[in-house]
């Protein structure tokens, strides 16, 4: 086979590696990031009746970290390592999770968390009881939560739902526990000293100071396939080991060219 031929074999098969996999936002996505914390800021602010201590959420990158790790297990399952000290978030020890999964061509951050917050028309805020299933709303409204990590990954399938969005939430401090999820009353009436009132939720300098943990991931994160993104790194090193004698073979009788003509 000619060079230049298999210069063009190894192009058509980065191209179709490339196209295997649908483009899903990454966690490192400002347009993500900021459309999955105002969602759910927005949601909170407006829970019936009124909250009177009811946080503001900001991004937290080792809870995104995380829920990109077990988003791409592909598994429609909680992760088995929250309640592990140290193995989801390396400060944080208590992490609550929302899932969502479904065909990646339907999602959208927005209708995810809504899907969600919705289980309210469930639950009843005066006896805490839940007619069907609440606790995905619980979560995304409950007060103490202030820190919020998502990510979407592309699987081939999940829960049955063929070319599928798993999307993951983690939040923390976690929610869902034996009491209602926040102190009702008028909006921030409630809030800790220090904190200011925006848009009916309690903000605090030092606790929305966001933090991106540079050299943290949890510890349990492991790749068990190899992904589109994985065959494109590997046919672009095929392509530069064979480029690479190609050109050392050229230089070389270029040199001599020159050489000979001197």
């Amino acid at each position: 086979m000619r060079p230049w031929a298999a210069v063009l074999a190894l192009w058509l098969m980065l191209r179709a590696a490339a196209g295997q996999v649908p483009t899903l936002p990454g966690i490192r996505d400002k347009t993500f990031i900021k459309e999955c914390v105002q969602v759910h800021n927005d949601f909170r602010s407006k829970v019936q009746p009124p909250a009177s201590n009811m946080r503001y959420m900001t991004w937290d990158a080792a809870l995104a970290r995380t829920a990109r790790a077990w988003a791409k297990r592909c598994l429609f399952e909680h992760n088995i390592y929250l309640s592990k000290e140290r193995q989801c978030h390396p400060n944080f020890t208590s992490i609550g999770e929302n899932l969502w999964v479904g065909s990646h061509q339907a999602f959208t951050v927005t209708n995810a968390i809504k899907l969600w917050y919705d289980e309210v028309s469930s639950y009843n805020f005066t006896t805490q009881e839940c007619t069907k299933v609440c606790g995905h709303y619980t979560q995304v409204v409950w007060d103490h939560s202030h820190k919020i990590g998502c990510a979407v990954t592309y699987c081939k399938e999940v829960a049955g739902i063929p070319d599928a969005a798993n999307f993951v939430c983690n939040y923390s401090p976690s929610g869902n526990f034996p009491r209602k999820p926040y102190i009702q009353g008028k909006s921030c009436s409630n809030c800790e000293k220090g904190d200011t009132c925006e848009n009916n939720l309690c903000r605090n300098p030092r606790r929305d100071r966001v933090i991106y943990y540079p050299r943290w991931h949890p510890p349990w994160e492991f790749n068990t396939e190899c992904d589109g993104a994985c065959i494109t790194v590997i046919l672009l090193r095929a392509l530069l080991m064979f480029l690479t004698p190609v050109a050392v073979y050229y230089v070389k009788k270029l040199c001599t060219s020159l050489n000979m003509s001197t």
